[in-house]
């Protein structure tokens, strides 16, 4: 009787853990385990606003001020919200963005917020390829015009949005280009075995940041 009642046990442990792992990926449990989690915890996040400072919070939890280079968070998607500083109280809206923290890899952050949703800049973040080409990654590109054209190393490459173009490992410059919007360029890396995304943020030509609302 008490093998029939060890075995029942021993059975429903083992459908729990079957049926948790289905829908639970190990790698999400092991890297909240206090002995692995420093493992997981070599990421970093960089945050700038250029000409001002903006109030972080990263999952609701206050960060502080930009320019901010925090490096002890776990690997995993993260809401970012950025609320910009300014004399006037409302004068800026708080914004929110979804920014993945890979392990072995920095996040960027680097906006420029104005009045009326106006920004300028680009989020950067990598993503593990378990599909890749030796010696090879990806970019995938977005930005907020719908005719942006990509540039690098100075020669056209795509219309965005690009997605998942494979790429030799090694530094860029990227471009991204449109009718009525200042360019916006950048150095990137592609490494082999990530996905680098970039969202890109391109400026209106007629808007001008308006400095003197900052609160320094």
């Amino acid at each position: 009787m008490k093998k029939w009642k060890s075995a029942l046990i021993v059975s429903s442990i083992v459908v729990f853990v079957s049926i948790l792992l289905f829908f639970i990926q190990p790698e999400d449990i092991l890297k909240h385990v206090p002995i692995l989690k420093s493992f997981y915890q070599n990421t970093t996040l960089e945050i700038t606003v250029p000409y001002g400072k903006a109030n972080v919070k990263i999952n609701g939890k206050e960060y502080g001020e930009t320019p901010l280079n925090i490096q002890s968070l776990v690997a995993g998607e993260y809401e970012v919200e950025l609320n910009k500083i300014s004399t006037q109280e409302g004068y800026y809206k708080p914004h929110t963005f979804k920014v993945i923290l890979t392990k072995n890899s920095t996040s960027r952050i680097n906006l420029e917020i104005g009045p009326d949703d106006v920004m300028h800049g680009t989020i950067l973040y990598y993503q593990e390829d378990k599909t890749y080409t030796p010696n090879k990654g990806k970019l995938t590109i977005t930005t907020n015009s719908q005719d942006a054209r990509v540039f690098m190393n100075s020669e056209f490459l795509k219309s965005a949005p690009i997605t998942n173009l494979e790429l030799n490992e090694g530094e860029y410059e990227i471009s991204l280009q449109s009718e009525e919007y200042e360019n916006l360029t950048l150095p990137i890396v592609i490494r082999a075995g990530y996905t680098l995304n970039i969202k890109g943020y391109l400026l209106p030509i007629s808007v001008i940041f308006d400095s003197a609302q900052i609160d320094e």
